[in-house]
């Protein structure tokens, strides 16, 4: 019995060193690079998966966003308008009352995550380094969304007696409502407080999610880069 297995025994491992060297190169190649593509395989999987994730939060935060009354500010505005003729004569002045709304074009409004590298100033030790993500929020600019002029407030103070007939108004709605734009565009108050509103509702609508996700920070900033904060 101990012959025979002695036997056994050495003529498998004389077939093993029999194979060729080149086969046998061969065959650990083979293996090598199935466990290359394998890790490739599970890195690819697990970043594609991050990415999928990052994507989804923010296309859900951007549609919650644009979905909202975003940054809305109304003001009740007075003013007197000079209607003219063709040769600039004054034909007639208008006083009126409009309902104007300044905000924004939510279409425009856009969100992306990025990773940051948040180092602690108080050690250096690798030990207190921070992966943390930014939910950065652009907004576009504030601009005049819709002027109301209303007809019931209009009054005249007629210069030529001539444009008081039944069609006055047609011409005196357009005159106030250019009036009332240039009036309040050139109001930068007004603007600066629906910037104001835009940015207190972007951080009320994003702090639930904030509130799950400690690892995210918020920054609002405009078109151009620069920062609400």
């Amino acid at each position: 019995m101990a012959s025979e297995h002695y036997t056994e025994e050495h003529n498998r491992h004389f077939q093993l060193r029999d194979i060729p060297r080149y086969i046998r190169n061969v065959l650990i190649f083979v293996i090598f690079l199935a466990l290359i593509c394998l890790i490739w395989n599970k890195f690819i999987s697990n970043r594609t998966e991050k990415q999928t994730t990052t994507i989804d939060t923010s296309s859900r935060l951007e549609k919650t966003l644009k979905i909202s009354e975003l940054s809305t500010y109304q003001v009740t505005f007075n003013g007197v308008a000079a209607v003219r003729n063709d040769d600039n004569r004054v034909l007639y002045y208008a006083a009126y009352n409009a309902k104007i709304s300044i905000g924004l074009d939510m279409e425009k409004i856009t969100v992306s995550i990025k990773n940051n590298n948040r180092h602690s100033k108080e050690r250096t030790d690798k030990t207190n380094d921070k992966t943390g993500k930014e939910l950065l929020v652009t907004l576009p600019a504030v601009e005049i969304t819709d002027i109301a002029v209303d007809p019931g407030s209009l009054d005249y103070i007629f210069k030529d007696d001539s444009a008081n007939n039944e069609h006055v108004s047609i011409t005196a709605l357009p005159a106030c409502k250019s009036d009332a734009l240039a009036e309040c565009n050139s109001n930068t108050q007004m603007f600066e407080l629906a910037q104001e509103n835009a940015i207190n509702t972007v951080r009320a609508l994003t702090q639930p999610f904030l509130d799950q996700n400690k690892e995210y920070t918020l920054k609002i900033v405009g078109e151009g880069g620069y920062g609400y904060e």
